[in-house]
Parts: structure tokens; sequence; C-alpha cells
């Protein structure tokens, strides 16, 4: 039996190891699939690939349903014998690796740019580093290329290259010769010998067809082949019109060539456009295009160039409108060689003279942008970047450009195939002396330093052409207006030039202000009359406000500001928007207390400027004013500014006092014929003005003199005597310095100074009818002084009541203190009483307490009747109108007197009534068994009361036929027993209550 045990664990034991050395081991370490495959699956469950037998019986590792190949990079296209070779260098388009199932690229030509039904696959690369491989053809092709997976997906085309067509094995030159006049005997070939039609345009030696040759007539327009009448080939009147006038209306796709586009670009040619407004031709971008002219344009740095293009957007992205760039494109003395603004072999860094970067809404329609070259950069120097839309400021090209060609970006920003921009049509012209009419000149470009001297006369001025915009500063002297011209209520008179620091929006205040926000830019290609302006998009997916403070002044009421402003609103902002230019009036603390507008409603849209101006008032307690600008509830197109002003005046009718001193009156300009009977008062003249040099000896006599008009400061030392003294002439008030002991001062107003800080006594001031004390705190904000007066108000029926009036100064804003000090306060608690009646032992009376210290306690006590007359009296408190409101920060209110808060009629709590004597509470009872009452004891409380009842009830839908019973026993002011008895055991929440009393 041992032996059997013995046997029976070492078989267990050697058991135990295998198993051990199993868990350990490759599981697949000897296996194989028999007849069969393994299949892979992704975490989504998707079959992935297989390993294993397929299903046409060979063995492989097979991948499927992959992940989309990224897109192969640019490629090359080279013409070579039969074909073309087509090189790819390994790359991928967004700079992705090759894939881990990369299986090849695959050649796609075609025929057409467009690649229609997809081109014809001819071969594919298999190696991810890249190679090469010749497409047969007999012509010219176009070549793109496709990523494959090992799973069969497929990644997108890459960029289109071509086109490229085969090389001939033998040169046409050695054709052209084979057979040479060394060959041929003389004679030999006679016309016998050449077939007829035989001899075709190859056979003839250049020049060989000479003007003898040809029949009259024999040239006819079938003949010449497109494009083979180029510019340089035109004589007499024709080629001066040609070279000096390029227009091109999108007819001829041959007359463009595209140098690159991107994702998803292209470019086309469409007919039949009915609304192009120089025919039914277009030239179509999608995406990203960018294009040039066949037409190579020699370029003269002697003349000036007018480069035009219209474009309009019909589709835009979702992210808005995209820009173009506009412009020509420098080239060599080789007619092939690119010459950038740096001289560079570059197709960027060219001159776009009449468009960079410029945004094209679908809004805006047709657009035509205009540009200006002329002249060259001296050797070294760059030239010309853009946009040049002055001809007098036109652009230069690089030293070393000898034609041109017009340029286009289409689409530059987003380069999104859902962009959509075309092209009506593209002028470029030579503007020469005698060739200028109205039609060459930009508006406002004709400026008053182009004029000459005297130039302009009366008869080229139109009617109502000179506005007060157009009048330069002083440029209306006094000998240009006619008599009589000027009334007085054409006058206005200024008190100071344009207080804004930058008011054509140019320099580095303005940029400074825009800078920190996404809707106001300065625009560099709009101005009136200058180079730029300020410009805010209103675009908002609701109607928004947007405005932009320009400046802040100081300011006080009364003041006047001529504020005016030229605006220009697309056409497609929204017309039920307004265009302001305003004052917003603000007091000492900031607080807005009233604006001054100046404002288009509606705007008038479309490419004109526009003016507003007014004169705007300062209302009452102005400090200041901040000057804004703003394009009020909007949510489509711009608004341009510019030639803002903001300037200090005061109408004639309003003419301040000592305004006209004798430093503003010309000499001999104002004479006695010039001025009405009573209209020149003191009032108007500055004191000081008038001299004894100015009036006519024994001029002044006392019937012109007014009372009270002779000073102290206008007398001379020693010149009153005593006999100019009348009898009792020199009363209290005109005692200056010294002491008055001993008097009675009646009707007068005494006062410890004249101004700041002061105590003044008035007999005529206060409310009441007996003077008032007023104090002034001398603090530039008060309005009116603090004061204390008293009266008796006879309230009728033979009923007078008797007051005494304390009333802080009046402000502007901020509420009045009345504050009572006591002498003590701080030491051992301050106490201010008020009693009624002047016994100090009275029946009734109220003090404020203040704290000893921070940790203290400060009351307001009122005894309804203590001392002496000690009763049992209430203290009543009347609250008139809403009632009587106790803030949610206080943190208590006690009555700690006889029966504390006494409630006639009624008391409303809005939030939470809290009471020490109402505690409640939620207990969950589970029933130990069904009909048992079962219990639970609340414990905690501080009830506050003497008598204590308690309350419960259970939370149920069932109640007296699962729930028969609720209560409570051992009621305390710490705590109660809530219990509950139902049919079953399940849990039941019970509500309880406890009220004392």
């Amino acid at each position: 039996m041992a032996d059997t045990l013995t046997l029976l664990a070492g078989r267990i034991a050697a058991l135990e190891r295998q198993v051990r050395d199993l868990s350990r081991s490759s599981r697949l370490a000897n296996s194989s699939i028999e007849n069969g495959a393994i299949a892979v699956y992704d975490d989504a469950g998707a079959l992935r690939g297989s390993i294993g037998v397929q299903q046409d019986g060979t063995v492989a590792l097979a991948a499927v349903n992959g992940p989309t190949p990224p897109v192969p990079s640019a490629h090359t296209v080279t013409s070579v014998l039969g074909g073309v070779g087509v090189s790819w260098n390994g790359t991928f388009a967004d700079g992705s690796q090759a894939p881990a199932d990369f299986a090849s690229v695959r050649v796609y030509f075609s025929a057409s740019a467009d690649f229609p039904g997809g081109g014809s696959l001819f071969s594919a690369l298999h190696s991810a580093s890249g190679s090469s491989v010749t497409v047969p053809t007999g012509g010219p092709v176009w070549v793109r290329l496709v990523c494959v997976s090992t799973s069969g997906a497929a990644s997108g085309p890459s960029a289109v290259a071509g086109p490229a067509g085969p090389l001939q094995v033998v040169a046409q030159a050695v054709l052209d010769g084979i057979v040479t006049d060394l060959a041929l005997a003389n004679g030999a070939v006679t016309a016998a010998k050449i077939q007829a039609g035989a001899v075709g345009s190859v056979a003839l030696a250049a020049g060989g067809v000479l003007e003898e040759h040809l029949h009259d007539a024999a040239v006819s327009t079938g003949k010449i082949a497109s494009g083979a009448v180029t510019l340089n080939t035109l004589g007499g009147a024709l080629a001066d019109s040609a070279s000096q006038r390029l227009v091109d209306a999108m007819g001829d796709p041959a007359a463009w060539q595209v140098t690159a586009t991107g994702p998803g670009g292209g470019w086309s040619h469409l007919t039949g456009v009915t609304d192009a407004p120089s025919g039914p031709t277009v030239g179509q971008a999608t995406g990203l295009v960018r294009l040039r002219g066949t037409t190579l344009i020699a370029y003269d740095p002697a003349v000036l160039y007018r480069v035009s293009v219209r474009v309009r957007a019909t589709a835009q992205p979702a992210a808005g409108a995209d820009n173009v760039f506009i412009g020509v494109l420098g080239i060599g003395a080789d007619g092939v060689t690119l010459v950038n603004r740096d001289g560079a072999n570059l197709p960027t860094g060219q001159y776009y003279c009449a468009a960079v970067l410029e945004a094209q809404p679908v809004a805006n329609g047709w657009t035509v942008y205009t540009g200006y070259l002329k002249g060259r950069a001296a050797p070294g120097v760059s030239g010309s970047a853009g946009p040049n839309t002055d001809p007098r400021a036109a652009g230069l090209v690089h030293d070393q450009v000898r034609f041109i060609t017009p340029y286009l970006w289409l689409n530059y920003t987003q380069q999104s195939a859902t962009g959509v921009m075309q092209v009506d049509v593209v002028t470029v012209e030579v503007l020469k002396t005698g060739l200028v009419d109205s039609t060459n000149f930009v508006a406002e470009s004709v400026t008053t330093a182009a004029l000459a001297t005297d130039s302009v006369t009366a008869g080229k001025i139109a009617t109502d052409a000179v506005t007060a915009g157009k009048i330069a500063a002083n440029a209306v002297t006094a000998a240009a207006i006619a008599a009589g011209a000027i009334t007085a209520d054409k006058l206005t008179v200024g008190g100071g030039s344009n207080i804004l620091s930058d008011p054509s929006f140019e320099g580095a205040y303005t940029a400074a202000l825009v800078a920190s926000t996404t809707s106001w830019s300065v625009d560099s290609t709009k101005g009136n009359g200058s180079g730029k302006s300020l410009k805010v998009s209103a675009a908002a997916g609701s109607a928004t406000t947007r405005s932009l403070v320009i400046t802040t002044i100081p300011c006080l009421a009364g003041d006047q500001l001529y504020v005016a402003i030229d605006y220009q609103a697309s056409t497609d902002y929204t017309s039920t928007a307004i265009v302001k230019w305003y004052a917003r009036w603000e007091d000492a603390a900031g607080t807005v207390v009233g604006y001054g507008v100046v404002q288009a409603s509606p705007p008038v849209l479309g490419a004109t400027w526009q003016r507003v101006t007014g004169t705007v008032i300062a209302p009452a307690n102005t400090t200041q004013a901040v000057i804004l600008a703003e394009s009020f509830q909007a949510a489509a197109g711009f608004v341009w500014f510019d030639n803002a002003a903001v300037r200090p005046v005061v109408g004639s009718t309003q003419i301040a006092d000592g305004a006209i001193t004798t430093p503003k009156m010309t000499a001999g300009t104002i004479n006695g014929d010039r001025i009405t009977a009573g209209t020149l008062d003191a009032a108007k003249i500055t004191a000081q003005s008038i001299t004894a040099a100015q009036i006519k000896a024994l001029g002044i006599t006392a019937d012109v003199i007014a009372a009270n008009a002779i000073t102290a400061a206008k007398l001379d030392v020693g010149a009153v005597t005593a006999t100019a003294l009348a009898a009792d002439a020199i009363t209290g008030k005109t005692i200056t310095g010294g002491a008055i002991t001993g008097a009675t001062v009646t009707g007068g107003v005494v006062r410890t100074a004249a101004s700041g800080r002061r105590l003044v006594m008035d007999p005529a001031g206060g409310p009441g009818t007996s003077g008032a004390l007023l104090i002034y705190s001398g603090h530039a904000s008060e309005v009116t002084p603090g004061q204390i007066s008293s009266d008796v108000v006879d309230l009728g029926g033979g009923n007078l009541q008797p007051q005494t009036i304390v009333e802080a100064p009046y402000i502007s804003r901020g509420t009045a203190t009345l504050r009572l000090n006591s002498p003590i306060q701080g030491v051992d608690g301050g106490r201010v009483r008020i009693e009624a009646t002047d016994n100090l032992d009275g029946t009734a009376y109220t003090f404020w307490e203040a704290a000893k210290d921070t940790n203290g306690t400060s009351r307001v006590v009122s005894y309804a009747s203590n001392g002496s007359g000690g009763g049992g009296g209430f203290t009543n408190v009347e609250v008139r109108g809403s009632g009587l409101h106790i803030d949610v920060n206080a943190k208590n209110l006690d009555f700690t007197e006889l029966g504390g808060l006494v409630v006639d009629t009624g008391a409303s709590v809005a939030g939470v009534l809290t009471a020490g004597s109402i505690v409640t509470g939620r207990v969950t009872i589970t029933p130990s068994a069904a009909n048992t009452p079962t219990s639970v004891v609340v414990t905690g409380l501080n009830v506050q009361g003497a008598t204590i009842r308690g309350f419960a009830t259970a939370s149920t839908t069932a109640p007296g036929t699962a729930v028969t019973g609720v209560g409570v026993t051992s009621i305390s002011s710490t705590g109660l027993t809530v219990w509950v008895t139902r049919t079953n055991t399940t849990a039941t929440g019970v509500d309880w209550m406890l009220i004392a009393s």
C-alpha cells in the first residue's frame, strides 16, 4: 500500500512539472495550420487579414479592409524616345511615411489635364523608396499617381504633371537636311520630279518663300496659325495700338497657362455667362489656381502701365471669403527666365500692383482691381511688392525685367475646392502723354499738388461742386468775400483746431487702437484722399453693434463740439443698420450722462464716400467726452471711416463774454457805422481791452458809469478823499481786516472764507424762513453745501410742527450720512441718546451704543417708558410702503424685553424662516416585521421653549392600507422617538416636526 501511494505521489509531481513547463512555453511552438487559415480582426471586429490557405488555394498573408494610403507627392515627367519618363522620389504629399501595407504606386496618363473617366492605367511603381517608368505615347500626355495598399485601398490622385510628349528618334533638323545640294546633280530636281503638294512647309528653307513667290491675296485668314501673329510681327499703327492696350476677355484658353493648383484645384474657360460685363466668356478657378498670360509684353520703363482685372467669387468656403493676388509676372531678356522683385527665377515674390491678399466675398460681385507700374528699380534694389494703386506712386520692377505678362493667384489663402472665382477681363495698357482723359484717373487721384497754379478756373467748377470739405483752412480771405455775404447766422467761432491726433487713421496711434481687436483694422488699400482708412467688419450671426473708442477729452457742461467724419459702406452692409460718429458724455465717476451723435440712418451703400457732420452740446455734469466710431446693429458687410474731425466751437449767437479781445481786431476794421446802437455792452468787452488810448478825452461821464462798476482795484492810491464819502457810506461789509468787537451785525452774510472749506451764516439760505448755517466741505464734487436750519411748519387745523433740519452736502452720486459722534467712542463704548422731552429722567428715549472693540456688541435700544415714569408700554416701529426688510447679511434680530416681537397684522417671509422653537427632519424606518410597530430615536436637538409638541407623517401613497399607523413618543428639547406600523417590511420615510411655545 505504501509503495502504491509513493508511486502515485511521484506521478502527480511529474504531472505538475509538465503543466508548469507547458505554461512557460509558446502555445503554438510546435503547432501547424492544417488546410485552413487564421483570421486577423481589429478592435471593432472587422476582418483585417488572414494567414494560411486562401480561397484560391494559395498560401499567403493576405490583408483586407486596410486604411486609405497617403497621396504620393509631386512627380516629374520628361520627354524620352518613344514616350515620357515618369519619376517618383518615394515621398508623400502630406509628409507621411510609406504605409506598412504599401503595394505600389499606379501610373495613370491622359491626353487631357482633367483626366476624363479617370485616365488610363499604364503601369505601377513597386518600390516604396521611389522609382521610374516610361509611358509609351505618340503625343503629349498628362500624368498623375495613385498609391495602393496590399488590401487594395487606393489614395486620392496626386497633382497632375505635364503635358510632355516623346522625343523624335531622328532630329527634324537632320531629316530636313539629309539630302543636301552636294548629293544632287545640277538640275536633278526638275518640276516633273516634284509631286504635286510634295513641297510642304518643312521642305522650304527659312526665308525661301519670297514676296514675289506669293500670289496676290494668297495669305488668307485660314493660312495664319493661331498665335503666329505676335506683337513683334505687327507693324505701323496696328503695332502701336496693340502694344499700348492688351485686353483679354477670356475667350482664348491658349492665352493662359496654369502654373500651379491646390488640392482639388482646376482652371477652365466657360461660355454663355450672360452676366459677365465684357462678354459671355469667363475664366473660372476652383480652389487654388496660379496662372499667367502667354503673351509677352516688352517692358518700357519710360511709360506708365495700368493693370486692371475684373474678378468675382461665385462660391466661398464655409470659413469665409478667400483672397487674391493680382499683378504681372516679370520675365528676363530671354523671354523664359522669371525675374521676381528680388531678381530670382521664382514664381513667387512677383509684382502684385493691383491686389495683395484682397478678400473677395461673394456679396461684392464683380470687382475691378487696378494697379500701376513704371520704371525699374536701381541695380541691386528690389522691385515693388504692391499694391500700387496710385498712378503717382507706381510700382517698380527689378532691373533685369524685360517682359511682363498678367499674373493671378486665385483662392490663395484657404485653397479650398469649395471656393470658386471667375475672371471676366484682364487689361494691361500703357498711358502715354496726350492719351490721358477722365477714364485714366482713379477716384481722388488728382490732388491739389498735381494742379498747376491757377489751372482750375471758375468755368471748370460745376455748380455746388465746392463744398465746405473742399475748402482748405485759411483759403478764403477777406478779399474773396463779397460785401454783406457773411451774415451773423453764418458765423461760427472756433475754439481750436482738430483735436484728433490721427484724423486720417494712418499713423501708429490708430494701429495701436485696433491691435487688440478682431473686427477693427486699418485698411491700407482704401482712403478718401489718403492712403489708408479705419475699417470695421460687421459680419455676425445676428445684428451686432461694434464700436471703437478713438480718444477721450476733457469737457464741461455746455461745451460744444463740431464732429464730422467720412464713411463708406459696402454694398452688402446691412441696410437697416446705422453708421455713427459720436461723443459719449461722462461725469467725473465715468457714469454716462448722455450722447452727442451724428449718424447715417440709413447709410448710403456702395463705393462712394459720404460725410456726416453736426454740432453736439455737453449736458449737465459732463466732465469728459469719449469719442467713438460705431457700426450699430449690423450683421454683414464693412464700413470704412476717414477724415475725422472733432473741434471745439461756439455759435455766433453764443459769443462768450470777453471772447472778442483787442488782439482779435485788426486796426481800423470796426468803425462806428458798423456798430448798432445799444448792441455793444460791457459784457461783450474783455477786461482791460479798452485802454486810455481808446477813450476820447472826457468821453466817460457819470451817466455812463454803471452802479458798483468802480471797485477798489480801479481806484488809485489816495484818489478817494474824505470829501468824496457820503455820510454813513461805510457799512460793515466794506471793512476788511481787523476785529469787530462788541457790535451787532444785521442783515449781512457772515462767512469764514470766500471759497473752499468754510462756514456761511446766510439769513436767506436753507429750506426754512429763518436762514441757515451753510457748511461747505470744499470738495470738488459738492453741488450744494450741508446746512442746519430751523422752522415751524403750519400743518393746518391749528397744528404746528417745529423742526430743526440737518442736511448733508449734495453730490451727484452717493448717499448722505448723518453722523453723531460720542466723545468717548472707542474707549469703553460710545453712546448717543435721543429723547423726546427735555427731562433727563424722561418717560421714553432711544439710544445708539457703539461696541467697545471689534468683538463687542453694538446696540440700538428703544425704551417705551423708563425712570420714574416707568410703565409697560410698547415701542412701536411703523414702516410705510412695502414693509420692513431684514437684509440677508443681518446676523441677529433680538427682542430681549418682556414679550419680544409683537406683530399686530401679519408678517410675510419671502425666504426661509428659521426659528429656534421649530425643528423638522426625516427618518427612514424599516419595519422589523409586518404589522409590528417599529421605531427610530432622534437625538441631538436643541428646541427652544417650555412646552414642546411633536408631529409625524409618513411619506406614502397607501395611507391606511399599507401604512396603518404613525406616531411620536418621548418628546423633549433634545429629541423624540418616531414610530411606524405597516402591513409589510418596506422601508418608509417619516417626516417629523417639534414646535415649542
